[in-house]
């Protein structure tokens, strides 16, 4: 049967700090939904795929252009369906975080699949999930995944790049909208100008940071180390860095803000040039005196 990464049949669990004795109602609605989307999956009906996400829903897969909408996440699947056959998927969840209305959910995912004419590839990664809880089953309000290791993205299935989703205004509270503002654009300052340090204490001590080609990085100082390493000055300039935002999602009455986003950069090494673009979905959390700071982020690559 042909099938897609990422979303294949699974068994949730709430990682260890968010446990409750017995099946909470919450891991059973989000294990119903998941088997749901595998029997979709394996019967390759895309239209009952398209049903498990909000009608405004935002994919955006690595090495991919985001797709915004239930009509174009369909027409994602569908050309995936048409190019790739899976042969094994696994997917285990990390965490939940359950905010009510809402849920985030993180984890890592392996699959095995063969493209027409290619040999079988294991894709290995994670992933970050927006669930609305709202209504008779949960949804998909956004999600993101990105490998564990450097790749050939050639290995996945080409998909035409989708026209590009419209910036929108933050619509929650105005002051709200002026912090994050803020905050992108020192993120925008330390990155060009290589600061790595400083980069990692926009991060909560307890962050979970998904970024490129790395498994998860868990609590402050494997971020630290991470920005160290990859921000710091050297032959590699950023010429130019933009950071725009589709959405926002006030969360938990507001405590949490997750922004969908996208960046574009332009880099110069030694001789050679070009443009990077590509997606995060960041959730903010304010810290003990006020500040919103990086609690949960996921990022890839267009």
């Amino acid at each position: 049967m042909k099938t897609l990464p990422l979303l294949m049949s699974l068994l949730l669990s709430v990682a260890p700090a968010h446990a409750t004795e017995g099946a909470t109602p919450l891991r059973d609605r989000l294990q119903a939904r998941h088997e749901a989307i595998a029997r979709a999956f394996l019967a390759e009906d895309v239209e009952a795929l398209a049903r498990h996400y909000d009608g405004d829903a935002m994919l955006m897969p690595e090495h991919g252009t985001a797709r915004s909408g239930a009509g174009a996440i369909a027409d994602y699947y569908r050309q995936w369906f048409a190019a790739a056959d899976a042969s094994a998927f696994q997917r285990t969840p990390y965490e939940v975080l359950d905010l009510g209305d809402h849920a985030i959910e993180t984890g890592s995912f392996t699959q095995t699949f063969t493209r027409t004419g290619a040999a079988p590839y294991e894709y290995v990664g994670k992933y970050m999930v927006l669930w609305d809880l709202r209504g008779d089953a949960p949804r998909i309000v956004s999600e993101l995944w990105g490998a564990n290791a450097p790749f050939d993205r050639a290995a996945l299935p080409a998909i035409p790049p989708a026209p590009p989703v419209t910036a929108q205004p933050f619509e929650n509270d105005p002051q709200v909208a002026r912090e994050i503002r803020a905050r992108n654009a020192l993120i925008d300052t330390l990155v060009t100008e290589r600061r790595g340090d400083e980069h990692a204490d926009l991060f909560l001590p307890d962050a979970i940071y998904l970024t490129y080609y790395t498994p998860p990085l868990v609590g402050i100082a494997p971020i630290r180390a991470y920005f160290l390493e990859h921000e710091q000055p050297g032959e590699l300039t950023i010429e130019a860095l933009e950071l725009d935002a589709a959405r926002i999602h006030p969360l938990a009455g507001g405590e949490l803000q997750l922004e969908e986003g996208f960046y574009r950069v332009d880099w110069q090494a030694g001789g050679d040039r070009g443009t990077v673009t590509g997606k995060s979905l960041n959730l903010w959390k304010r810290s003990a005196d006020g500040v919103w700071m990086l609690y949960r982020q996921a990022v890839n690559h267009d």
